[in-house]
């Protein structure tokens, strides 16, 4: 046989190979999520309903599209969502990047209508919410990150850096693997252990961020008018109260831009020297009463426009 055809051959079998266990992945991948939805259900009182799901074995990636959660007992729509897709996740050890994607997330007309009474602005919208983690085996590093964007409103962003995470990390492992089966004692016990995880963690940097949309200054005069005021006034008693405030004209300014703007606000906050969570917090409780200290501890940054 021609070396040609022996490897068109074996391309004709990898490929197969590949397809076959797509497919057997897709059909594992629909009853993990149905045992999911259903455990889901015993344990709130919410339904899922979904179209369907997919799992893409190159990216470990799990979809599901054309979710709706309801109420369980009048089996009234409280939500809509596109498609929810959940990549790196790993039963049996720690994944060193996991990611939660749920896109065009929709109210209800039931809770749009509740909603349009305080924001119309963001009743009728759609929303797309991101979560992810990733973390470093080797130096024990964490880096969480979520965002929650409103379609043509603002984008608001989370991103927070731990080290010293292992611990943590091997905890949630353990929680995970060991699932509902536990007695009180041994729930005590895991609960124990994971503050501990928590209180040993090393925070190291911290950023907020708003990105204004086109209908942001729509949504901010909606939400003043609903407390009485304009934009002017706000914009005064801001400065007012900002002449009080005991920080920076650098963080001063970035606020007064983006109460003026709302184009954009970010804040940032790094640790320069490792500690852990109770180390950290003695620290600033020790700065409380000295604002320029506690802002250079801190390397605070505010920009906004």
């Amino acid at each position: 046989m021609k070396k040609s055809t022996i490897m068109l051959a074996l391309g004709g079998v990898m490929s197969a190979a590949v397809v076959g266990a797509h497919l057997y992945a897709n059909q594992q991948a629909e009853l993990a999520v149905q045992q999911q939805i259903a455990q889901f259900a015993e344990q709130s009182e919410l339904l899922i309903e979904h179209q369907g799901s997919s799992y893409n074995l190159f990216t470990n990636t799990v979809k599901v599209q054309s979710l709706v959660i309801k109420e369980a007992t009048e089996q009234q729509t409280l939500l809509n969502i596109g498609e929810f897709s959940l990549q790196g996740y790993e039963a049996d050890k720690i994944s060193e990047f996991t990611e939660v994607k749920l896109t065009n997330v929709t109210l209800s007309p039931v809770l749009a209508a509740e909603l349009e009474q305080q924001a119309g602005t963001l009743a009728g919208t759609s929303y797309a919410l991101t979560s992810s983690l990733r973390y470093n085996p080797d130096n024990g590093d964490s880096q969480f990150k979520s965002s929650v964007d409103a379609a043509g409103v603002a984008g608001l962003k989370f991103d927070f850096d731990l080290g010293n995470s292992t611990e943590l990390m091997t905890t949630s492992m353990e929680m995970q693997q060991q699932g509902g089966a536990l007695t009180l004692e041994q729930e005590l016990q895991m609960q124990s252990k994971l503050i501990s995880a928590i209180q040993t963690l090393q925070p190291q940097k911290l950023t907020f961020a708003i990105a204004g949309q086109s209908k942001l200054d729509a949504l901010v005069t909606e939400l003043l008018a609903n407390k009485g005021l304009t934009k002017e006034q706000f914009q005064q008693m801001l400065a007012m109260q900002l002449m009080q405030v005991p920080v920076s004209e650098q963080v001063k300014q970035g606020i007064s831009d983006f109460a003026k703007g709302l184009n954009g606000l970010e804040v940032n906050v790094s640790v320069d020297e490792a500690m852990d969570f109770n180390t950290f917090s003695q620290q600033v409780q020790l700065l409380a009463a000295d604002p320029e200290g506690l802002e250079k501890f801190l390397n605070l940054q505010v920009t906004g426009s």
